[in-house]
């Protein structure tokens, strides 16, 4: 008999809920909502990228991409098999008792928010009228070498956090719709003071990201919950001889506005899903983070898509990533260089 049949594994998770785990592990988590969050435990941060869903009982961190429920967390916390991570967490002492609850009306249940483009196609023209409006977003783009011209093409918007909601209700959405978008929370917009970013299918919005232009605002990066995309890679030619995958939203905003065929990975997680994403690309430059975890998302995507299709590029020394040259004049010089290295030391 298995572990997992002789252990009732939802019980198990429903005794030791995620966020008391978290913590007892260390992990300081602000708030007391059904949204909470601290600094990441498995990579190097100071903004509190890292973030515990009550009502899902499971983490995600905006900073390094990982996530799960409380056993993928002890896992990796304590560098625990799942069978040893079962066992620990069933012979921890008990966290919280959660009796079954009342049987109600499906329709009473709270539910996740869902992708919802006829609404998210109308937040971003929200977004994307503030952007016009806002000085200081439009200088910070400018400052991380993104023009006017390059975020009116990729659709970029700048959420102020205000005027969301009514934006919405003047287009004929009633609020249940705008909270279950997963847009507005608390009372508060999910991106207020970011600079917001769409996956766009046609002229349909699907998903959004965010990154904040204030320092105060945390945690610095957001999105909406669900499945991430391959960002940008539906608006590339199939027929294009090689294309740059780098790591994070503003890495490919830079890329793009330097004319360079290119997509975002959206973190260091996934590298399996993200490979067959990548089918039918003859020559894949990745241009990853310059830490720990980008050098090992590059060798482990690389060694997925083989040593023929891969190039690793290595940025100059000092350049932590690719959104970092966009304050160089130089930039996109240098970047084309290590483009070239990368593609002469793969042959």
């Amino acid at each position: 008999m298995t572990l997992s049949s002789t252990i009732d594994i939802p019980a198990l998770k429903a005794r030791h809920p995620l966020g008391g785990v978290v913590e007892a592990a260390g992990v300081q988590l602000r708030g007391r909502g059904r949204v909470r969050q601290g600094v990441c435990p498995f990579h190097e941060e100071t903004e509190g990228s890292f973030t515990v869903y009550a009502d899902t009982q499971r983490f995600y961190c905006f900073g390094c991409g990982l996530g799960g429920d409380v056993l993928d967390f002890i896992q990796r916390s304590e560098r625990l098999s799942l069978p040893e991570a079962i066992r620990s967490l069933d012979s921890s002492p008990v966290v919280a008792t959660m009796p079954d609850p009342p049987l109600r009306d499906a329709s009473a249940q709270p539910r996740a928010p869902i992708c919802d483009p006829t609404l998210l196609t109308a937040a971003m023209r929200c977004y994307q009228r503030q952007l016009q409006l806002s000085q200081a977003a439009q200088a910070y783009l400018a400052g991380r070498g993104i023009s006017l011209a390059t975020a009116r093409r990729l659709g970029l918007g700048y959420a102020s956090g205000h005027g969301l909601r009514d934006w919405l209700k003047q287009a004929g959405f009633d609020d249940e719709r705008i909270l279950r978008s997963g847009l507005v929370r608390e009372r508060r917009e999910r991106f207020g003071g970011m600079i917001v970013v769409p996956e766009l299918i046609g002229e349909r919005v699907h998903w959004l990201a965010g990154r904040s232009i204030w320092p105060e605002v945390s945690p610095r990066f957001q999105a909406l919950p669900g499945p991430k995309p391959v960002l940008g890679l539906r608006r590339l030619d199939c027929q294009a001889p090689w294309i740059v995958v780098a790591e994070g939203l503003f890495d490919w905003l830079l890329l793009t506005t330097w004319g360079l065929p290119a997509c975002a990975a959206l973190g260091t997680q996934g590298m399996d899903k993200l490979a067959s994403a990548l089918q039918g690309r003859p020559r894949v430059f990745l241009a990853f983070d310059a830490d720990e975890a980008g050098r090992a998302a590059a060798d482990e995507l690389a060694g997925l898509l083989g040593a023929r299709r891969a190039a690793i590029v290595n940025l100059p020394r000092g350049v932590s990533d690719v959104g970092e040259l966009g304050a160089r004049p130089d930039g996109r010089a240098v970047l084309l260089d290590q483009l070239r290295l990368a593609a002469t030391a793969a042959r």
